[in-house]
């Protein structure tokens, strides 16, 4: 378990106050789904930068449709 005291935004804890009102769950639920998809974002875009890095020293191998189909046995 993490405990944590934020100081937000007066706009921001508007909202927060508003969806604990409007959803009927507290503001730690949203607080942590807010962080949970912060951090999936976060492992996407260094995903994407091993692809782009890879791309980089030419070692992403792009296939056509066709490629493909024949390689799995798709037909």
């Amino acid at each position: 378990m993490v405990n944590v005291r934020l100081d937000l935004p007066k706009d921001l804890e508007r909202e927060l106050n508003y969806l604990k009102k409007t959803t009927k769950k507290p503001k730690s639920f949203h607080i942590r789904e807010a962080l949970i998809r912060y951090l999936e974002d976060m492992e996407d875009m260094e995903d994407i930068q091993e692809y782009m890095k890879k791309k980089k020293e030419g070692k992403v191998k792009y296939y056509t449709s066709e490629e493909l189909e024949k390689k799995f046995n798709l037909k």
